[in-house]
Formats: structure tokens, C-alpha cells, sequence
């Protein structure tokens, strides 16, 4: 297998396990951030402000890695289909490979390939540059998850009351309104 190809492959199939890893972490702390700041948000939608969004949203396909994508199909499923295949369970990596294919997963048909040490076609240095967006594309994705308010506010050393007040202001909570609105809630009378 040719080293370059080699080393993309692995550093593509590191980076999807680092990205699985993240983004399974990045639930956790939405889930504990969305817990700690559950009153603050209930108040930000009350005063009709927009709510801030921190989940992210999926990528958009790449439309310019399609003929790659459809090169290196072609290729897996020459070899891994279960009318020619040897491997074990042929039938569930064909599968795979044509979830791949369908879904436009770049990184996963070379993931696939590195795996069952699938020599790839001569690559150009177009479709070598293709497979290193994917690559800088999974890394972005992983430090998207990793600077959201809710990544920070788990991970942060500082004293949660200052991380706290620093929330508020990235937010545009106003604190003063916001202490108002919980006595409101709570029924209680400010005192006068």
C-alpha cells in the first residue's frame, strides 16, 4: 500500500475515533450545561430573546469529492462483494462499503480499505488534497465540539460562580432581569 495513502488513511481512522469520542462527551456536558443554566434559558425564551443554539449541525456533502468517492467505491466493491470476496461476513462489509458509497462517506470508504489493506488506485494530487480537506474537515468538527459553552463550562478550572457570570455576559443575560423574573416565578415579592 502506498505510504502516503497509508498514513491518511490511519490518521483519518484516528481522527473518527477521536470525533466519536468528542462528540459523545460533547452530549454529556450539553446535558449537564442544559441542567445547570435550565432556568437562565427558560428565561431567555420568556423575554423572547433567541435562544442560543449549541448543538452543531452536520456538514453539508462535499459534492467536490464525488468522483473520488465513486473511484475508490468502485474499487472496494470489486473486491469485498460477497459473490468474489474470500473474507468473512462479505455480505456485512459489501454493506458497508455501499453505505459509504450512498452516503458520500469518504472517510469511511478509507477506513474500509485501510482495514482490510485494500491497495487503492494511483490517487492524483487533486484527490490526495480531497482526502486531506476530509481529514482538516474531522478536525475542525472536533474542535467545534470542544469550544462550545457547554464543553467549556464542564471543563474549565475556574471557580463555576466566576465561569458563571462569564456565561451571562457571552449569552447577553442580564442579571438584574433575569433575578426579577425568578421571583416572579417563584411568586415572591420584591421587597420595595
Amino acid at each position: 500500500m502506498n505510504k502516503k495513502f497509508k498514513k491518511l488513511s490511519l490518521k483519518i481512522e484516528y481522527l473518527t475515533l477521536e470525533l466519536e469520542e468528542v462528540e459523545e462527551l460533547s452530549k454529556k456536558y450539553l446535558k449537564e450545561f442544559d441542567k445547570e443554566f435550565y432556568d437562565e434559558r427558560c428565561f431567555l425564551n420568556s423575554s423572547q430573546k433567541q435562544e442560543k443554539n449549541f448543538s452543531q449541525l452536520p456538514s453539508p456533502p462535499n459534492p467536490q469529492g464525488q468522483p473520488l468517492i465513486q473511484k475508490i467505491y468502485r474499487n472496494l466493491a470489486k473486491i469485498l462483494h460477497p459473490d468474489v470476496s474470500q473474507i468473512e461476513n462479505s455480505e456485512v462489509e459489501f454493506k458497508k462499503v455501499t453505505d459509504c458509497g450512498d452516503n458520500n462517506d469518504l472517510v469511511g470508504l478509507i477506513i474500509i480499505a485501510n482495514r482490510h489493506n485494500i491497495e487503492l488506485p494511483n490517487l492524483s494530487k487533486k484527490e490526495y488534497s480531497l482526502i486531506e480537506k476530509a481529514i482538516q474537515e474531522t478536525e475542525n468538527k472536533i474542535k467545534s465540539n470542544q469550544t462550545t459553552l457547554a464543553w467549556m463550562w464542564c471543563n474549565s478550572p475556574e471557580d463555576k460562580t466566576t465561569l458563571k457570570e462569564k456565561v451571562y455576559k457571552m449569552i447577553g443575560l442580564n442579571e438584574k432581569e433575569y433575578k426579577k423574573w425568578k421571583m416572579e416565578v417563584a411568586g415572591i415579592e420584591p421587597a420595595s
